[in-house]
């Protein structure tokens, strides 16, 4: 008997994307008209609600587009969630360089904590104190699934794997950081308050920015991990918790402005990166 699956088209990037899209796109901006568009997503319970249904977008298109591709791929993609053991250096990747990158710009850079009984103190208490925390804070963010669990089985769990069956690693993280940070574009338009209130021709390049350089650092704790999205999760929990405290005017007193600490953010996404790339080319090259 002919193997009718041989021939079968395999669901493409392209196609993950465009399902992705319309997933989450269509159930935030359907849920911000039905609430009257407000202004802050923390007003209705609905808008949180939805914010927090669309952040799986990347993860269901994904579990659909494997299930219709060929046998196994749906159980191969799952293998992802699970694999724990994919040695040091994938966690070692995932939990140190982004938030040392933090903590050295925010040291050259002059902020200083406005915390009650810190005012004035380095930076450094503060992050030995809040960063820690931070860490596994980041391990509550994956679990409760808000971005980490429902976003990481797309954006490197299908859509990675995919782009680097076409090209280089360079060319697909620059890929998925562009279409990471577009499929943002709705979240940022309606609400003022998740840019920070900068200005929306602002904060776009250089959220786009700071997400490319994320996408690099991911892309690197991903191949190193061997495919696990386990490391991958923890780093994402963790950048959604860590990037609520960075270069937050709120916390630190400074000389720069919003946007300055919006960019700071992206250079320390770069600088990850960078060392990330440096430091796998000297494991293969001593």
């Amino acid at each position: 008997m002919a193997d009718n699956t041989a021939g079968r088209a395999r669901p493409g990037a392209m196609a993950f994307v465009l399902l992705t899209v319309a997933l989450s796109w269509s159930i935030w901006i359907a849920t911000w008209l039905a609430t009257g568009r407000p202004t802050t997503f923390h007003g209705p319970g609905a808008m949180m609600a939805a914010i927090y249904a669309g952040s799986f977008g990347p993860g269901v298109a994904a579990a659909v587009l494997s299930a219709i591709s060929r046998p196994g791929s749906l159980k191969e993609w799952l293998r992802g969630f699970i694999r724990f053991r994919c040695g040091w250096r994938a966690y070692a990747a995932a939990l140190l360089p982004f938030p040392l990158a933090l903590l050295l710009l925010t040291i050259a850079l002059g902020y200083a904590p406005r915390l009650e009984g810190l005012h004035g103190q380095a930076p450094l208490l503060l992050y030995l104190t809040v960063f820690p925390v931070s860490i596994f804070n980041g391990v509550a963010t994956a679990i409760m699934g808000a971005g980490p669990l429902g976003e990481e089985g797309g954006w490197r769990g299908y859509l990675l794997p995919r782009l680097l069956e076409q090209g280089g690693e360079v060319r697909a993280s620059l890929i998925i950081g562009i279409v990471w940070a577009l499929w943002h574009l709705p979240i940022m338009a309606m609400f003022a308050d998740w840019r920070s209130g900068v200005p929306f021709v602002a904060y776009l390049p250089l959220y786009t920015l700071g997400v490319i350089g994320l996408s690099f650092v991911m892309s690197r704790v991903w191949l190193t991990g061997r495919g696990s999205l386990i490391p991958c999760i923890w780093l994402h929990g963790l950048v959604n918790a860590v990037g609520g405290i960075a270069f937050d005017r709120s916390l630190w007193t400074s000389r720069w402005s919003p946007e300055a600490g919006t960019g700071h953010f992206a250079i320390a996404a770069a600088l990850s990166a960078a060392f990330l790339f440096w430091a796998a080319r000297s494991t293969r090259h001593p």
